[in-house]
């Protein structure tokens, strides 16, 4: 006769734990996908501007609690930052470069 396995509980969250990792994994994806697309200059500037915003919230929400800050969030402001500047940056060269205009202010 074979013995049955035993039933496995889940192991609950809180909920406010939940919604400061999904905030920070969100910053994190639409960092990457801001960084990848940044050559598309309105779309990829706007997410990688929303993933900043997301992360600093995140990051802002983790020190409230007394944790240790969000990682995820951090790599997300890292990501979005440096896809904000290189979307600039490479507007800007297109300007210079196809339209002759220089660039004297940011978008």
């Amino acid at each position: 006769m074979a013995d049955a396995a035993p039933a496995l509980t889940p192991v609950a969250t809180p909920y406010k734990a939940t919604t400061r990792r999904a905030i920070s994994t969100a910053s994190f994806c639409l960092g990457l996908w801001g960084a990848l697309t940044f050559w598309m200059y309105p779309f990829g500037f706007f997410v990688a501007n929303v993933a900043v915003l997301l992360a600093v919230i995140s990051i802002v929400m983790g020190y409230r609690s007394g944790e240790k800050g969000e990682q995820l969030a951090w790599l997300g402001l890292l990501f979005g930052a440096t896809g904000a500047g290189a979307a600039i940056t490479c507007y800007r060269f297109m300007q210079l470069a196809f339209e002759g205009t220089v660039p004297t202010m940011l978008p």
